[in-house]
């Protein structure tokens, strides 16, 4: 039987954006999931008085990630582990080991975040993802943007005809949030998370020479606090150059 593979960029994504696709794909066919980052940005990049908790905070993210596969009923995950932001450093190295799954898994699916802005890692994974489309079927779920200046959860700035969106019962919100208050380490970055819909569609073609929408990016909507460690300071342009300078671009 063909297996589906679930790319999350980081431990959270898999509930934030793919909750209930998980559910539906878990009745038909077995689901791995790659988790591409630790979650946690590197020690240097923390306040001085949080570099000592950096290890604590790597391991308390990691529980997390297991307690959440557990709770899904997921057995089989895998875990990269590098630092928040730091994916764009490590494209090919990160390609060749979802070639290695789609192989050893004998995968006909892989599911990945949409080009949308949210963060950078979610970007360049979404580019890695778009070298697959000619062996097997990929496809793009929401999970936020910025277009035009506004937070957008769950659903694609742009739209597309081939959209799928499912609509959670009130029973299905509550479970949803009971799955995210796994991630207690990231509930200040997850209240914006609708527990409305789930988007996804087959993945689009997109020029990556670009950002993925003009104006700020969500990554980018507090730019002007670059200082302040929650804030990504690195320019869209910076992740589209490496994407581009990549050897498998």
């Amino acid at each position: 039987m063909k297996n589906t593979l679930l790319i999350a960029p980081h431990p959270d994504d898999e509930i934030v954006g793919a909750f209930m696709i998980i559910k539906k794909i878990l009745k038909k066919k077995k689901i791995i999931v790659f988790f591409l980052t630790n979650g946690v940005i590197d020690q240097n990049s923390l306040w001085f008085w949080q570099k000592g908790f950096h290890k604590k905070m790597v391991e308390n993210r990691k529980k997390e990630m297991k307690e959440s596969m557990k709770f899904l009923g997921i057995k089989k995950f895998y875990l990269q582990n590098i630092y928040t932001r730091s994916l764009k450093d490590n494209i090919v190295k990160t390609y060749n080991k979802i070639l290695k799954l789609k192989t050893k898994y004998k995968i006909d699916t892989i599911f990945c975040p949409a080009y949308e802005g949210g963060h950078q890692d979610h970007d360049v994974a979404n580019f890695i993802c778009s070298r697959f489309v000619n062996i097997c079927k990929v496809y793009e779920f929401a999970e936020y943007n910025y277009y035009k200046n506004k937070i957008h959860s769950n659903h694609f700035f742009s739209a597309s005809e081939n959209d799928y969106i499912i609509y959670l019962t009130d029973k299905e919100k509550r479970e949803k949030k009971n799955f995210l208050n796994v991630y207690a380490s990231e509930k200040q970055n997850l209240n914006y998370i609708s527990l409305e819909k789930e988007s996804f569609r087959e993945l689009l073609k997109y020029d990556y020479k670009l950002p993925p929408h003009e104006g700020r990016l969500f990554y980018r909507r507090f730019s002007f606090f670059s200082w302040h460690p929650r804030v990504d300071s690195d320019d869209p342009t910076l992740i589209c150059k490496k994407i581009c300078e990549s050897k498998i671009f």
